[in-house]
């Protein structure tokens, strides 16, 4: 459906959201408008298909992605103007789209929309270390950045040179999208609504109308970022033709392996190799972290596969608060080589301890009593 409507507002999330986000603001919405105290009321109906219109165009990948690029959703959905009520009923009639269609048409035109474009998104990669990833980092990156060149003005070719008519267009400077009686039209890209394309293009810019150059951003990465996470930066991308808005900064977290601690969810769990007389006796031991080495008491008795959590010492909640707890796996370690002093000393604490710790017969079994 065409509109000017910011279905990111409406729907009340961030440019970027999710399909998970959407999903979950589209329902809240949808349960608060449904269950309204005045059911049939008319305002509340269209406030209610403009939550489900936005939702619509959201969470089809297509239909976003042209709503983004463009500002809004072309082409014609079926039922576009069943959204209107009663003729002469106030309330939504199409009062209030008289802007949408005066600063969308060439030349005093009406019903000719010359498409706003919205500039593009500046991507890139951003590796960061474990650490940084749990604190947060500010970093400076290097981007690659378009501006409109100077020697055209943007424009990609000069006005005084030689033209033909757009092959796209026909000439007529529009192009008609949909049917008769619903049918409008939106300025032509190519020839920008003139009808007519320079055959001498900017040598500058080699009719581009922009040039690239690299430039270096801080970036500030918030502590509890993931792998794979996007953070964006609004506005920080290209400038827009026509006076459109600006893209924005995509950064696409990448977190580097930790050689010891790895990352589930807002845990970070670390495997600590302990000889068998530590975790029969307990014993007080030394473990990394991120912030230097912590000492953790093992418990008498421990076995391998026990967890030991150390609280709040894993990641922070992103956007929020509390964190994480540092989830210590015991592995016994035992020794490959015993020399014969060793080996009676096994041999007298099997005797002494009778346990079975497994069914011969190859079925796990309960350890036997200690005596």
């Amino acid at each position: 459906m065409a509109s000017r409507k910011d279905y990111y507002d409406i729907l009340g999330i961030r440019r970027g959201a999710t399909e998970e986000e959407i999903e979950k603001a589209y329902q809240k919405l949808a349960r608060t408008y449904q269950t309204a105290p005045h059911p049939g009321n008319k305002t509340t109906d269209f406030r209610f298909k403009e939550i489900l219109e936005a939702y619509e165009t959201l969470s089809d990948k297509n239909r976003r992605e042209r709503y983004d690029r463009l500002g809004l959703d072309v082409p014609f959905q079926e039922g576009f103007w069943e959204v209107g009520l009663d003729e002469g009923d106030e309330e939504n009639s199409l009062e209030g789209f008289e802007d949408f269609w005066e600063q969308g048409s060439k030349g005093g035109n009406p019903g000719v929309f010359q498409g706003v474009e919205r500039g593009r998104d500046i991507h890139f990669t951003l590796e960061i270390d474990l650490a940084s990833a749990v604190r947060g980092v500010v970093k400076k990156v290097q981007i690659l950045k378009e501006n409109p060149c100077s020697v055209c003005q943007g424009e990609g070719f000069f006005a005084g040179g030689p033209q033909k008519l757009c092959s796209l267009c026909g000439g007529a400077g529009q192009i008609q999208v949909g049917l008769p009686p619903s049918a409008f039209c939106i300025g032509c890209d190519r020839c920008r609504g003139t009808g007519k394309v320079s055959l001498q293009r900017c040598e500058a810019c080699s009719g581009k109308g922009r040039i690239q150059q690299r430039i270096w951003v801080p970036i500030r990465v918030p502590p509890g970022v993931d792998d794979h996470c996007r953070l964006y930066f609004s506005r920080m991308g290209n400038k827009a033709r026509r006076g459109g808005p600006r893209g924005d900064l995509v950064a696409e977290v990448r977190v580097k392996k930790h050689p010891v601690l790895e990352r589930k969810g807002e845990d970070l769990h670390l495997e600590l190799p302990l000889a068998v007389w530590e975790a029969a006796l307990g014993a007080e031991v030394e473990v990394p972290t991120l912030g230097g080495k912590i000492k953790v008491k093992v418990p008498a008795g421990t076995q391998s596969g026990e967890a030991i959590r150390v609280p709040e010492g894993g990641i922070p909640l992103l956007g929020g608060s509390g964190r994480g707890d540092l989830v210590i796996s015991p592995k016994i370690w035992v020794p490959r080589r015993v020399d014969k002093k060793s080996r009676e000393l096994l041999e007298e604490l099997r005797r002494h301890l009778l346990v079975d710790p497994a069914n011969r017969r190859g079925r796990p079994g309960k350890p036997g009593r200690e005596k």
